[in-house]
């Protein structure tokens, strides 16, 4: 498929991890891509033809740009925050105008990249958040997907982070007893989900993950394994681990760890994917599939 006739589809948060990955994928697949990113004077992109374009949310926004498409994926979101209310101002605020310009555009289908982590008891502000912001999509003709941890090669993403502690440290905490159930999706399954979703017209939601969940424990013993580390694990309380999170918290001082990641993990939850992703005809590896995969590269 060339460029000429090709389907249209912007991303939004196109240079962060699962925005670049999908670009590219699309990119491969024949789509004309339209790249929304804060810096359009970068090319974070190893396909070559992907659009640029600007987009800091909420007050910038090439709304010709997005609203002429076919199809829109909103990946951007602000995860990384010292200050909530700016948080809530990007993520709220800014979905909010990209749903209302792909509207007036009126060609566009939505897909809303939300979290597995997204649900009505939800204690966090990113399960909250994202749970939230579902309702503004339409269940007859977008699509919301919920990623489980999304795996991948790079220095990127929540994976990598996570890479770069067991790396790095001697000892890692398992608050909880790291006994939560995680579900994981190497990127380029998701990316394969959400092309789906886009060649086949699919609204509804989707949660996309390995059917399976593997303790988070064992997931971290996974990881450190295959890169040659072996940190003492240690099990520690959650109620006293986040009490004192919120106390570093509140003076301002930058932890590896915050109180919101120790929310989420409170409320991990395993989640029957198989017919999701049936549906979508796709598989999703296992996290030692994943994570075999990533360092082979």
């Amino acid at each position: 498929m060339t460029s000429v006739g090709a389907p249209v589809v912007a991303i939004t948060g196109a240079a962060g991890f699962i925005g670049r990955n999908l670009c590219g994928h699309l990119r491969r697949r024949g789509w004309l891509v339209r790249a929304f990113v804060r810096n359009p004077s970068s090319y974070p992109f190893t396909e070559s033809g992907i659009q640029v374009h600007a987009c800091d949310l909420p007050g910038t926004l090439d709304e010709d740009a997005l609203g002429s498409a076919q199809a829109v994926v909103h990946c951007a979101y602000v995860t990384r925050h010292m200050d909530l209310e700016q948080a809530r101002r990007v993520n709220d605020a800014g979905t909010r105008r990209v749903v209302e310009a792909a509207r007036r555009g009126g060609l566009a289908r939505l897909v809303f990249l939300s979290s597995q982590s997204a649900h009505a008891e939800a204690l966090s502000y990113y399960g909250r958040s994202k749970f939230a912001l579902e309702a503004l999509f339409s269940g007859e003709r977008d699509t919301v997907v919920r990623p489980g941890l999304v795996l991948g090669p790079g220095d990127a993403g929540l994976f990598a982070r996570m890479c770069e502690t067991v790396r790095r440290s001697k000892i890692i905490p398992l608050f909880g007893g790291g006994r939560q159930p995680l579900q994981t999706v190497h990127v380029d399954d998701l990316c394969a989900a959400i092309t789906s979703i886009l060649e086949r017209g699919l609204p509804g939601l989707f949660t996309v993950a390995e059917p399976t969940p593997v303790g988070m424990r064992a997931f971290l013993e996974l990881v450190a394994g295959r890169m040659g580390s072996r940190p003492l694990m240690v099990p520690l309380p959650m109620a006293p681990a986040l009490f004192t999170l919120r106390s570093l918290e509140a003076l301002r001082i930058p932890l590896p760890v915050s109180s919101e990641n120790l929310l989420g993990l409170k409320q991990m939850r395993a989640v029957d994917t198989r017919r999701d992703l049936a549906a979508l005809g796709i598989s999703a590896r296992t996290a030692r599939e994943s994570i075999e995969a990533i360092f082979r590269a």
